[in-house]
């Protein structure tokens, strides 16, 4: 079967990527990816965003508001993905073995946010560490 392109567009090679996720006990999660394009990206940021607006409302802490195009700003997704995964891994361990969330709930969290995660930071290789507070890859 062949696939019919558009004029001028060309067929973008699959990214692979690996996520890795160590806890604040040190545990280690991690998971591969293959994006098929990077289509996903402001979708991706725009989850990230609401999820990160969401936990400080909950939470009775101030969210500035969001300016369009926020999903070229790497170091403000950087911050937003450890305060995220900060709080899951403080208020229900989601991201240890002995979480406190149901499995399918925990499992399911876990791939949305390490796919997001995936979408919207460069590289191939992306560990997000709450131990040293640092969101990291080989694409910057």
């Amino acid at each position: 079967m062949s696939l019919i392109l558009p004029p001028g567009m060309t067929r973008a090679t699959p990214l692979e990527k690996q996520v890795t996720l160590v806890t604040r006990s040190g545990e280690r999660l991690s998971m591969p990816f293959t994006l098929q394009d990077e289509l996903g990206r402001d979708s991706a940021a725009a989850w990230i965003n609401e999820l990160n607006a969401t936990i400080r409302n909950k939470l009775n802490e101030p969210v500035l508001g969001e300016l369009a195009g926020l999903a070229a700003d790497i170091e403000t997704l950087k911050r937003k993905i450890l305060y995220i995964a900060g709080f899951h891994d403080s208020m229900f361990g989601t991201f240890n073995r002995q979480s406190t969330l149901p499995e399918n709930e925990r499992a399911e969290f876990i791939e949305l946010f390490l796919l997001a995660v995936a979408s919207v930071i460069p590289g191939m290789r992306i560990e997000i560490n709450l131990l040293s507070g640092r969101v990291t890859s080989d694409g910057n």
